[in-house]
């Protein structure tokens, strides 16, 4: 694997050249960066799977804004795809080497806390993974990190702070809670969804906890924001067709593009 991702990195290199700051969308997630920006298809990068959920589209974007280089890769690969915990974050791994000091992950989300509704936005301050799979079981890959990452701050205190100054200076609502990560593509039933409530999860999907163990393994440090794309209310649930789901994101995607460019702006 770390070999897979060295030929990967030196691709990424002469293509799109090293990088600061980098941004994975989730499902629907549209993100448009202020900066003209040049397209890389995921395939002329070797090694790079192929992804398969719609709405993810397979290519980076890339710009260089106030003399920070960004890259956007617009799609990720699931654990409920065909993909093993390796495929899953090996995006995150290479976005990592390649230089990136801070990986923004996004994702779309179903709503657990009765506070929040459909459209908003929320910054991860912790998570529970429920995937039952880490992307760290089974050899090490020394070159990369020591077997046993610390997991007390999963994602950067100082970057979330920052970004909340941000969100309130541009009169964006932002939320703050606990993502629940589960393997999925099954979407939760009520006596779930009131257990995952239970444990303190204000929101759930199907991703980035992988890709967030596997960047701190590698000491880099990540923000994770999600759009709230349904509610789930166990006692009375409603259904969340992916095509709903991935409307929704769409439509919340200008206020949360306006919320990363705002802070890429300010963030050193």
């Amino acid at each position: 694997m770390f070999n897979k991702l060295q030929e990967a990195k030196e691709k990424f290199i002469n293509t799109v050249g090293a990088i600061d700051y980098a941004i994975i969308t989730g499902t629907g997630i549209d993100i448009k960066l202020d900066s003209h920006t040049t397209t890389v298809p995921y395939s002329q990068i070797p090694n790079i799977p192929k992804p398969t959920t719609p709405s993810h589209k397979g290519y980076f974007e890339y710009c260089t804004k106030n003399s920070k280089k960004i890259v956007v890769a617009c799609g990720r690969f699931h654990y409920y795809e065909e993909y093993s915990m390796q495929d899953v974050v090996f995006l995150a791994r290479l976005l990592g080497m390649c230089g990136a000091k801070l990986v923004i992950l996004t994702n779309a989300a179903g709503g657990l806390n009765p506070n929040f509704k459909k459209g908003d936005l929320m910054i991860a301050k912790d998570h529970i993974n429920m995937m039952g799979a880490n992307p760290l079981k089974g050899k090490n890959i020394d070159e990369l990190g020591e077997k046993f990452p610390d997991m007390s701050e999963p994602y950067d205190k100082k970057y979330i702070e920052i970004i909340k100054d941000v969100a309130l200076k541009n009169a964006i609502d932002l939320k703050e809670g606990v993502y629940i990560a589960v393997s999925g593509p099954s979407m939760e039933t009520p006596a779930e969804t009131r257990f995952f409530r239970m444990i303190g999860a204000d929101a759930i999907g199907m991703s980035t906890v992988p890709e967030v163990i596997a960047l701190k393994h590698m000491g880099v440090s990540c923000m994770s924001i999600s759009i709230i794309t349904n509610m789930n209310r166990p006692d009375c649930m409603e259904k969340a067709p992916l095509e709903s789901v991935i409307e929704t994101a769409k439509s919340s995607s200008e206020k949360l593009s306006k919320l990363i460019n705002n802070f890429l702006e300010v963030v050193q």
